[in-house]
């Protein structure tokens, strides 16, 4: 069920200005900018060769979703992993002690996700996206 790990996530204060650095500094491709106005988050995905960078902004992190995240603390966030059967695999990870994050699965940037923290930091979120 787990595949691969998709994507990092790095919340920032500045969206345009975390794209310029990333992709004139680091040379990284900016692929899309993405909006979701429910969560007031802008998000830019960028790559480098084979990794994908989800640069998020928010502009209310205390909304209910952002704050399970942590949206309001700058800096790395998550790490994604891609499964093949989203519930089979959050079922599988609470029966060992992972907690499922409130207001989770929900549609992402890329599809269905759900994040999780992990029995031993559950400060710690890991993003599921589950894929064909």
């Amino acid at each position: 069920m787990i595949r691969n790990i998709g994507h990092i996530g790095i919340v920032v204060k500045d969206l345009d200005q975390a794209i310029e650095s990333y992709t004139k500094g680091l040379g990284m491709v900016l692929e899309k900018r993405t909006e979701n106005p429910d969560l007031k988050q802008r998000a830019g995905l960028l790559r480098m060769g084979t990794l994908e960078i989800e640069l998020l902004e928010f502009k209310d992190p205390d909304l209910p979703v952002p704050k399970a995240i942590h949206a309001g603390k700058p800096g790395l966030n998550h790490f994604c992993i891609e499964v093949s059967r989203l519930d089979e695999t959050i079922r599988e990870l609470e029966a060992k002690g992972f907690q499922l994050v409130e207001g989770f699965p929900r549609q992402g940037i890329h599809g269905r996700i759900a994040f999780v923290a992990p029995p031993h930091a559950p400060e710690e979120r890991v993003e599921l996206l589950e894929v064909e």
